[in-house]
């Protein structure tokens, strides 16, 4: 039973290290996943669980991928940070969210905002 799970980890990690590496941040995947998050803000903000749900999972492996993208290129510990507590945020919305606790999802909404808004004003605006 441990070695074919022992191969499901690796092979996970593989497939996530290789998809890391192919994953590219351009100006229309920004888009699509901001406009992903002003969804997911306001689905939080009405209490819609089932898509904010979904959109919380999208944002938290965009936001994995970003992170590897960093890592991979090196020399961007900054933007790695806002990416793994980005990635973060959207964890903890997704679990308050089913947890059903709207008042924590709305807080780690927030601190969502503040990495993609940090992550831009250095990134985005040169």
């Amino acid at each position: 039973m441990q070695k074919p799970l022992a191969f499901l980890v690796f092979s996970g990690v593989l497939v996530s290290a290789v998809w890391a590496a192919a994953f590219e941040i351009t100006a229309e995947a920004m888009r699509d996943i901001e406009d992903t998050f002003k969804s997911f803000d306001s689905n939080v903000a009405l209490k819609d669980t089932p898509p904010a749900v979904a959109q919380a999972k999208e944002l938290v492996a965009f936001f994995r991928q970003v992170e590897g993208h960093y890592q991979q290129k090196g020399n961007a510990a900054d933007a790695v940070g806002y990416a793994h507590t980005a990635q973060e945020q959207a964890s903890l919305a997704l679990a308050a969210l089913v947890a059903q606790n709207f008042d924590a999802a709305g807080e780690a909404v927030s601190g969502l905002a503040r990495s993609c808004k940090a992550c831009h004003d250095v990134y985005k605006n040169k």
